[in-house]
């Protein structure tokens, strides 16, 4: 049986295509593939090319693919972007309307159909869908299952109309023999969800206890305040739209203060204009957590489009030097954990965390078990933090062994926070040698961080001879490479950052005895190349990058290998 399968379907913006791929995921998860669901888009509210990429497998790592096995192009122009984009064996699937005919192309009434049904155009994404499960043979109950389920908020002629499509699309079908019969055995429905990094982030930020956000919108994290806000009554979450992301950063600083979990959303850029209140945070150890959102840049640049650009930016922002945590999932699983744990981590050392997405994970949709604190033996740790009056004589900065003082909150007793630098009870001060005491404290707060916590994750054969690296949303392409050359005979291992700063020890233990080290980044410096060498002082590492504003597609890595072989 074919391992990987993939379908493409694009068309303009305002044509549902962002819509259908998400409804052909999800029914194809309930299926028990494994499946990713990736978006690309300008930035442009209507038209221009809009494509998502539906790829599917029993085995593995799933990565979207330059060719498919369906494209779907439901205008003209979107034909002659992705008529080359066709599997051998492929199929690409128009509308009659756009008047095609060539070979391998399968031209169908998809707007006829949807108007007979549905009584306007844009259902022509669903009959699309059904033409897409009866070409590969899937039962179609799967599929009508979750348009009922998706479009359940517009009312049942909605829904009626929209599964008569879909039955009629599947039924054009019915003589065709592509692809038939991919399943082999009886379905056994799958209790697995489509999560994107962003619904991870939304849900572990609920289930942590924030209960304040500001977010101001940018790609690629709009889809956080949207869910935050769509939840909020529910959640009791405030969730402010700042004017700006000034005001974003600087609010959240004063809901911590006041003793509320708080949050801040934003891309690369809108961080660069929350330095100052990031600083602050640090200088007043107030804890905040913040979800970075990398899109290629530099400033405005590609604002619809990923990168890892950011992680060296991440490392040292602010001025000044004061301790943070980044933390730099994978996957939806690991962003959800994450998230929860940069909660926890904030209030318990008392200083901002950084939770390091990108337009790809963001957007992108995994199949992934159910998300929840119980199933991950999550438990919300406030750290410091006070529950009654403080003791007379009480100091916001005391100084205590490790660093992290005692904290309290306004009301429980009088006390001063102070962004200058400050002695004990937070006054301002100009001493030399009190500042290197206050200096000290401050920078020792994460020393005992590497005891307790690993920040990075090994996956493969411990001895092999070659180890890829990688950070972030990169951690699909490493596991699908290694899958794809354990099956070929050759074992290779993958080392994957999930929390590259405090740069972790056990990576530095394990990188002095590689025998060949690869970094993969969507960066083209090699941030966390550099970000080795300079902790580790290991310099002769290979490098394999892409920048194009593209994830990494299947097979690509593999290919850049061959070289280091």
């Amino acid at each position: 049986m074919k391992k990987n399968y993939s379908v493409k379907i694009a068309g303009p913006a305002g044509y549902g295509i962002m819509e259908a791929g998400r409804i052909l995921g999800q029914a194809l998860t309930s299926l028990g593939f494994q499946v990713l669901v990736y978006p690309e888009y300008p930035s442009r509210i209507r038209g221009g090319d809009n494509v998502v990429f539906v790829s599917f497998s029993f085995f593995g790592s799933v990565l979207p693919e330059k060719k498919a096995d369906l494209v779907v192009a439901l205008t003209k122009e979107s034909f002659l972007l992705h008529q080359q984009e066709i599997k051998k064996r492929g199929v690409l699937i128009t509308d009659q309307l756009v008047d095609i005919k060539k070979e391998k192309v399968l031209s169908l009434p998809l707007t006829r159909v949807a108007l007979k049904h549905t009584g306007r155009e844009i259902a022509r994404n669903t009959v699309s869908l059904g033409v897409i499960f009866g070409l590969l043979g899937l039962p179609l109950g799967f599929l009508e299952k979750e348009i009922a389920f998706n479009l359940s908020s517009k009312g049942k002629k909605v829904v009626d109309g929209n599964l008569a499509a879909v039955k009629s699309g599947y039924q054009l079908t019915r003589k065709s023999t592509f692809l038939r019969k991919i399943l082999k055995e009886p379905v056994k429905e799958s209790k697995n969800f489509l999560f994107s990094g962003n619904d991870a982030l939304s849900l572990g930020s609920i289930d942590a206890g924030c209960s304040y956000a500001a977010i101001y919108p940018m790609t690629p994290i709009n889809s956080i305040l949207a869910d935050l806000a769509k939840k909020q009554n529910k959640t009791g979450m405030i969730v402010f739209r700042p004017e700006d992301e000034i005001a974003g950063i600087n609010s959240a600083i004063g809901a911590s203060f006041a003793g509320k979990r708080s949050l801040v959303a934003t891309s690369g850029g809108g961080f660069s204009l929350m330095i100052e209140g990031f600083a602050m945070a640090g200088a007043t150890e107030t804890p905040l957590v913040v979800i970075e959102g990398m899109r290629a840049g530099p400033s405005t640049g590609m604002a619809t489009w990923t990168s890892q650009e950011d992680l060296l930016f991440l490392i040292r922002a602010g001025n000044g030097e004061f301790p943070r945590i980044i933390f730099t999932p994978g996957d939806p699983e690991e962003a959800y954990r994450l998230i929860f744990a940069a909660f926890n981590l904030a209030d318990v050392y008392q200083l901002p965390v950084i939770v390091v997405t990108d337009k790809h994970l963001s957007e992108s949709a995994f199949a992934t078990p159910a998300l929840n604190r119980k199933a991950f033996g999550l438990k919300i740790d406030r750290g410091k933090l006070l529950n009654q009056t403080p003791p007379k004589g009480y100091k916001r900065y005391q100084i205590t062994p490790e660093g992290i003082s005692p904290r309290a909150l306004p009301g429980q007793t009088v006390f001063l926070t102070n962004s200058y630098i400050h002695d004990e009870d937070g006054f301002s001060i100009e001493d030399g040698a009190k500042r290197l005491i206050m200096k000290k404290k401050l920078l020792k707060k994460l020393a005992g961080l590497n005891r307790r916590n690993q920040g990075t994750a090994l996956y493969g054969d411990k001895e092999a001879q070659l180890t890829l690296v990688g950070w972030g949303s990169t951690k699909q392409a490493l596991l699908s490479t290694y899958q794809s050359l354990k099956d070929k005979g050759r074992l290779i291992n993958c080392l994957h950052f999930f929390r590259p700063w405090p740069f972790p020890s056990e990576a530095k233990k394990f990188l002095a005895k590689a025998k060949k080290i690869i970094v993969v980044e969507n960066n083209s410096t090699g941030q966390l190349a550099s970000l080795i060498q300079s902790e580790t002082g290991i310099k002769t590492m290979g490098k394999i990058l892409k920048d194009d504003g593209r994830p990494f597609f299947a097979q690509e890595i593999e290919k850049e290998l061959i070289r280091f072989f």
